[in-house]
C-alpha cells in the first residue's frame, strides 16, 4: 500500500510537508506547535481542536504498523477539498500548489515520480466556471505522471471525460456510499425482531432471531457501493480506475468486501488485465456526511445558523471547527463548514492482503481535516 498525503485548502500548508514538519514526532512534536503559533493563530483557541492530537497519535499509529521509514516513501499528493464548492482554488492558487509540489519533490527526491492528486467537490452552476478554469490548466499540463482528479460529481465526471481526457478520473468518499454513521460502530443498540415473528416464541428463539438479524446488519455494515458488481462496470465504462473508502475500525470484512482487486464477475465490456479498480483509504478523519447548510459560519454571525450558502461565503471554516462531546471515549467528533468528521486510528482492522506492497491501494493520510 502507497502513502499519500492531503494537503488542504491554505496554500501555507505545504510549508508543513516542505519543512518536514507536519510528521514531528515525540520530541519533535514542540517544533510542530511552534509552527502553528508562528502561522495559523487563529486554528489556536481556548481549547486546542482534537485535531492537533489525532495527528500526532496517527502518525504513531501508522509508523507503528507500516514501520518506522514509511514516511520516507511518499508516493504522491492529493490537494484541496473534497466537501465545499466555495474553496474551489482559482488558476493563481492551482500554480502556485504546483510549484510547492515540485519544490516537495526538489527538496525530498521520492523513491518513484510522485503524483498530483487534484480533489474537487459537488459543484453547482456559479461554481463550475472556477473549476473549469483549474481543470483546464492541469490538462495542459505536461507532468511524468499524469495528473488525477477526485470527482464526487456526476457533472464533472462527464466533463473531463469528454473535454480534459489527459487527466485520470478517481472517485471520491461523496459519491461513493459508505453506511459511516458513528453509532453503529458502538454496538450499543439492540435489534428488535418484527412481532410477528417472536409471537408464541420462546426466549431462546427470540435470542436466536436476535443474532440472526444483528449478522445481517453487520454484513450490510461492512459493503459499499464498489462490492457491487454493476458499480465496478459502471466505473469501468467511465475509465475509473480508483475509488475512495474512509478508514473505520472495527469492520476488517469491509475491506475484504470493498478489495476491487479483481475485475467483475459479470460485465458487459471487454476486461482487460489492467482493468481493475483500487481502495484510496482515507486516514484518520472519516467523513460522516456533508450537507448545503453551514453552521459553522453561524460563529461569527448568528443569523447565518442553518442557512444555505449560496450567495456569500465568508470562508469561517478557515478560522473554526465545532468540537463534540460524546459518550465515546475512542474517537473524536468535529464539524467544519458543511461536514462532520470522525477519528479513526486503530489501524490493526487492516487485512496483510489489503496492504500488500505489489498492489495498487492507497493510504491517503490526511492529518488536519481537508476544509
Amino acid at each position: 500500500m502507497e502513502l499519500f498525503i492531503h494537503i488542504w485548502t491554505n496554500l501555507e500548508y505545504f510549508n508543513l510537508l516542505n519543512k518536514w514538519k507536519l510528521l514531528s514526532v515525540w520530541k519533535q512534536d514542540r517544533d510542530l506547535a511552534s509552527f502553528f503559533m508562528e502561522n495559523f493563530p487563529w486554528e489556536l483557541a481556548t481549547n486546542i481542536s482534537p485535531q492537533y492530537e489525532v495527528n500526532f497519535m496517527a502518525i504513531r499509529e501508522i509508523k507503528k504498523r507500516f514501520g518506522q521509514n514509511y514516511f520516507d516513501k511518499i508516493a504522491g499528493i492529493y490537494y484541496w477539498s473534497d466537501n465545499c464548492e466555495y474553496l474551489v482554488p482559482t488558476k493563481v492558487e492551482l500554480e502556485k500548489a504546483i510549484e510547492n509540489f515540485k519544490e516537495f519533490n526538489k527538496n525530498f527526491p521520492p523513491h518513484k515520480v510522485r503524483t498530483f492528486t487534484f480533489v474537487t467537490p459537488y459543484v453547482w452552476n456559479k461554481m463550475l466556471e472556477r473549476l473549469e478554469e483549474s481543470l483546464e490548466y492541469l490538462n495542459s499540463l505536461n507532468m511524468k505522471n499524469p495528473i488525477e482528479v477526485v470527482v464526487n460529481d456526476f457533472w464533472v465526471l462527464r466533463l473531463i471525460n469528454t473535454k480534459y481526457k489527459n487527466l485520470s478520473i478517481n472517485f471520491g468518499r461523496l459519491i461513493h456510499k459508505l453506511l459511516k454513521t458513528p453509532l453503529i460502530d458502538t454496538f450499543w443498540y439492540e435489534a428488535h425482531p418484527a412481532w410477528e415473528l417472536i409471537k408464541n416464541k420462546s426466549e431462546q428463539e427470540k435470542l436466536r432471531l436476535r443474532d440472526e438479524i444483528v449478522k445481517w446488519q453487520l454484513k450490510f455494515y461492512n459493503s459499499s457501493e464498489v462490492s457491487l458488481d454493476i458499480y465496478k462496470n459502471f466505473l469501468l465504462k467511465n475509465s475509473v480506475k480508483r475509488v475512495a473508502l474512509d478508514y473505520m475500525e472495527k469492520r476488517e470484512d469491509l475491506y475484504k468486501s470493498c478489495s476491487a482487486t479483481n475485475p467483475p464477475v459479470t460485465s458487459d465490456i471487454p476486461i482487460n488485465k489492467g482493468d481493475i479498480v483500487w481502495i484510496d483509504l482515507y486516514y484518520p478523519w472519516a467523513l460522516i456526511f456533508t450537507w448545503r447548510l453551514c453552521d459553522t459560519s453561524a460563529i461569527e454571525n448568528p443569523s447565518r445558523w442553518m442557512y444555505t450558502i449560496d450567495d456569500i461565503c465568508p470562508r469561517t471554516c478557515d478560522r473554526y471547527d465545532v468540537s463534540y462531546k460524546i459518550k465515546t471515549v475512542w474517537y473524536n467528533m468535529l464539524q467544519r463548514w458543511n461536514a462532520w468528521y470522525r477519528s479513526e486510528l486503530n489501524l490493526d482492522f487492516l487485512t496483510d492482503d489489503f496492504i500488500s506492497s505489489n498492489l495498487g491501494n492507497r493510504l491517503v493520510f490526511a492529518p488536519f481535516i481537508t476544509v
